[in-house]
């Protein structure tokens, strides 16, 4: 299906997003699009000073903050975040579609003005751990390293657990300042390189205008542009906007359809980045960099590890091999240079480009990234035109299975790790199995390319299978002897002196070797008579060992 809403997006806003250079800033808006159980409703901002004003005596406040303002003033703070709470729903209320496909976005970094919890459940709900989503409320919270562990959520104006860093009356937002200075700093500096997106404020949203004079006050005339997404907004409006330096992205549709608009627009912008954002990832080894230059439509042999660091090196020097050995492409995320610095970014991408994921589940971070691996999984087993998702989870010995591992393959481990156990000689066995099991697939996916008229990418595949056919070809010492990784030319040569390849030459090699390269390496464009030789010619070799 064609996307509705992605060319309302300027183009280097769309490529911020895929390098992964967005602060998204959300506001109240959003929460209107929270599903509450029937007849209840999420009120409008508006809404809010008519409910107050209807329990204060002998006083029309003249907004929404006044009336708020005046609430606290008359009954005491305690009273008014009770009061919040109630017209808010807080006890009911669950995020709607519009969260749910705003949370499937990777961002290392959100930025909120509302004191919900809407943003933190579908967190919950979509990483399915609720260890992965950081809610950063008070300023001492800043200096935490939260790392590669999950989202960093700064609720700019607290939220209602703790009332006294509640931003909501005409004092708070007066003091903002100078009450909270690190927090003012910190959004400025994210705001140096990164590009503000609002979603769900107006111009008459205090909020907007409290953020908007934080980082005017810290940046001036040197700010970046940022922009604000929102549904059918009026030319006054947008005027109005631009002037204050925010450009408007005016979405087309009415107010009854405004969260089902942000979620189809969410769920475009997802698709988008993930279509776009292989060259966006520079690994430090040639054989996943050919693999990230496939369209993102190809079968790739990707295989990403995902372990906790101490056990890396052991993987790299025991498991990696076997996964080469079956025709795999091992890489973990610590080989790979996202050229915008976000890791929930450079996660997702190798994720959805990989066709298959070993997660050694023995920690905190990585058994969130097992859970978003299912998910994954999951996702893309729903998706006929893209490769499905093979998880293979990693467990010690004593570990307890997760609810949700169901369906998927896990190996148990020793705490002790030994390359000369029934743990490593496991893996490659699934290794083998999930290789055969892919096999016939691979085959034909550079003849598939090729008809797609996708010559670059169907010389990367073809030379991709030839080198996997290698491999099996040389039959290779049992798992204990099997040696570190080989190169395609000492490949050829080892199975041509063992006769293991006989209808194919060495000059023959080298000119696909160096289209090959001329393919990974450069912009040159590879043409269909090149493709079709290297095509051709690797299944004339499949086709008479």
């Amino acid at each position: 299906m064609a996307p509705k809403y992605l060319s309302y997006f300027p183009k280097p806003l769309l490529d911020d997003l895929v390098t992964g250079r967005w602060l998204p800033v959300i506001g109240a808006g959003m929460s209107l699009n929270a599903v509450l159980p029937p007849p209840a409703k999420m009120p409008l901002w508006g809404d809010l000073s008519k409910y107050l004003a209807d329990e204060l005596q002998d006083y029309s406040p003249t907004g929404v903050l006044d009336a708020i303002s005046a609430y606290e003033h008359e009954f005491g703070r305690t009273r008014l975040i009770e009061r919040l709470a109630e017209l808010l729903h807080l006890d009911k209320v669950q995020p709607g579609p519009a969260h749910k496909e705003f949370c499937s976005l990777p961002f290392d970094i959100v930025c909120t003005t509302n004191f919900d919890f809407l943003l933190e459940k579908q967190y919950d709900l979509e990483r399915h751990d609720n260890r992965s989503v950081h809610p950063v409320v008070d300023e001492d919270q800043l200096s935490i390293n939260i790392g590669a562990a999950g989202i960093l959520l700064l609720k700019l104006h607290g939220d209602i657990r703790h009332p006294k860093r509640l931003v909501v009356t005409e004092a708070d937002y007066d003091g903002f300042l100078t009450n909270y200075p690190l927090i003012a700093t910190y959004l400025a500096n994210q705001l140096i390189t990164k590009t503000a997106v609002f979603i769900g404020y107006s111009l008459d949203d205090p909020d907007f205008r409290q953020i908007w004079h934080v980082v005017a006050s810290r940046l001036g005339k040197t700010r970046r542009m940022a922009y604000a997404i929102v549904v059918n907004a009026r030319p006054g409006d947008i005027a109005r906007f631009e002037r204050r330096g925010v450009k408007v992205i005016n979405l087309p549709g009415t107010r009854d359809r405004y969260g089902q608009v942000l979620a189809e627009t969410f769920a475009e912008l997802r698709e988008y980045r993930r279509e776009h954002a292989g060259p966006t990832l520079k690994p430090t080894e040639e054989k996943p960099l050919e693999q990230l230059l496939l369209p993102r439509d190809a079968m790739t042999r990707l295989c990403l590890f995902a372990t906790p660091l101490d056990v890396l090196p052991f993987y790299k020097q025991h498991i990696f091999p076997l996964a080469e050995a079956a025709g795999f492409v091992p890489v973990a995320a610590s080989d790979v240079v996202n050229l915008g610095e976000s890791v929930s970014a450079k996660i997702d991408t190798l994720i959805d480009r990989s066709a298959v994921m070993v997660v050694d589940a023995t920690t905190r971070n990585t058994e969130a990234e097992l859970a978003l691996a299912l998910g994954r999984a999951k996702e893309s087993s729903n998706r006929p035109n893209r490769q499905p998702l093979r998880v293979v989870a990693v467990l010690t010995d004593s570990a307890r299975l997760p609810s949700d591992i169901s369906g998927i393959i896990y190996i148990r481990r020793p705490v002790v790790l030994s390359e000369d156990s029934e743990f490593v000689r496991a893996l490659g066995r699934e290794f083998a199995r999930l290789a055969q099991e892919m096999g016939y697939a691979q085959n034909l996916e550079p003849r598939r390319l090729f008809e797609a008229k996708e010559y670059r990418a169907a010389v990367i595949a073809a030379m991709s299978l030839l080198e996997a056919e290698l491999r099996q070809r040389l039959d290779k010492e049992p798992w204990e002897k099997v040696e570190g990784s080989m190169s395609m030319r000492q490949l050829f040569n080892r199975a041509a002196r063992s006769n293991r390849i006989t209808n194919v030459g060495e000059a023959q090699i080298d000119s696909w070797l160096k289209l090959r390269n001329t393919a990974v390496h450069t912009t040159l464009p590879v043409g269909r008579i090149e493709a079709k030789a290297v095509v051709e010619g690797v299944e004339r070799l499949l086709a008479h060992p």
